[in-house]
C-alpha cells in the first residue's frame, strides 16, 4: 500500500510539473505575440519633378500595408481620393502620382495602415499631409510629356510594339485607328505624350501614329491598348510565354527588380511567373 501511495505521489508530481511547463510555454507564446512590432510611422509625401510618393517607416515585423488618400482630415469614405493601394513590407512607399494628377491641386492626407496586429492590440496606422500646388502638377505633367525618347536596336522609337508577339524587347511597328494625319502624309513629327480626359495618356511616335502594345520611352517600357490609351497600375500577360506577367505602375512605366503594390516580386526583365 505504501508503495502505491509513493507511485501515485510521484505521478501527481510529474503531472503538476508538466502542467506548469505548458502554462509557462503558453505565456511565453502570448508574450511573443504581444512583442510583434507591426508598426507604421513618419508618413509623409515625396514630391519630385516627375512623381508624387507617399512614404513611411515600418516596424521590425513583416506585414503588408494599405495606403489611402483623402482630401480631408475627416477620414470617411466620401473624402477618399482614388482606391486603396496595398504594398509590401519592404516597399515603404507608394506612387500616388496618377491619383493626384487626376484630382488636381489641393491638400492631401495619406493614411497608411498595417494589415496585421499583435495579439491583444489594435491595427497600427499613421497619417501625413501635403499641399500640392498647381505649379507642382504642371511641372510633373511637363516632364511626363517630354518629347525626348531613348531608342534601342529593337525598340519602337519610330513605332510601337504590337504586344501580340510578347513583352518588352519584342518591338514591331504598330498603329491604331487613331493615327494622326502626319503619318498618312509622310510628314515628320516629334514623338510626344498626349494628355487625355480623365487623367489618361497616349503616346504619338515619330511616324505620327499612336503607339499600341509595348513601346519604350526614356528607357522605360509602357503599354497601350489598341485604342492607343496607356495602361497604368495594371498587370499585362505575356502573349509569348505562358504564366508570365508584367506590371506597369501608376505612371505607366513597367516595374523591374522590385515588389509590386499588390505584393508580387518582378525580376530584372519585369517578369513575374505564376
Amino acid at each position: 500500500m505504501k508503495n502505491w501511495k509513493r507511485i501515485l505521489a510521484f505521478l501527481l508530481c510529474i503531472t503538476m510539473v508538466f502542467a506548469m511547463s505548458l502554462t509557462a510555454l503558453a505565456k511565453s507564446s502570448d508574450d511573443d505575440d504581444d512583442e510583434e512590432d507591426y508598426d507604421v510611422s513618419d508618413v509623409s509625401f515625396d514630391v519630385s519633378d516627375t512623381s508624387i510618393y507617399v512614404t513611411w517607416s515600418v516596424g521590425d515585423s513583416k506585414c503588408t500595408y494599405s495606403v489611402q488618400l483623402y482630401d480631408s482630415k475627416d477620414f470617411k469614405s466620401k473624402n477618399k481620393v482614388g482606391s486603396e493601394s496595398t504594398v509590401s513590407y519592404t516597399a515603404e512607399k507608394c506612387d500616388v502620382t496618377e491619383k493626384i494628377l487626376k484630382e488636381g491641386s489641393g491638400t492631401y492626407y495619406a493614411v497608411v495602415k498595417c494589415k496585421k496586429k499583435a495579439k491583444g492590440s489594435s491595427y497600427k496606422s499613421a497619417w501625413g499631409k501635403e499641399t500640392i500646388s498647381s505649379d507642382d502638377l504642371s511641372l510633373i505633367r511637363k516632364n511626363r510629356t517630354s518629347s525626348d525618347t531613348t531608342s534601342s536596336s529593337s525598340s519602337s522609337s519610330n513605332g510601337a510594339a504590337t504586344g501580340v508577339n510578347g513583352g518588352p524587347g519584342v518591338a514591331t511597328t504598330g498603329s491604331s485607328s487613331a493615327d494622326s494625319s502626319a503619318s498618312s502624309t509622310g510628314a515628320s513629327v516629334t514623338a510626344h505624350w498626349n494628355a487625355l480626359d480623365g487623367g489618361r495618356w497616349s503616346y504619338t511616335t515619330e511616324s505620327g501614329s499612336l503607339a499600341v502594345g509595348w513601346y519604350q520611352v526614356n528607357g522605360s517600357w509602357y503599354y497601350s491598348g489598341s485604342d492607343g490609351i496607356m495602361y497604368a497600375s495594371s498587370w499585362i500577360e505575356s502573349a509569348s510565354e505562358a504564366g508570365a506577367w508584367y506590371y506597369v505602375g501608376a505612371d505607366g512605366a513597367m516595374l523591374t527588380n522590385t515588389v509590386t503594390p499588390d505584393g508580387y516580386t518582378v525580376d530584372a526583365d519585369g517578369v513575374w511567373r505564376s
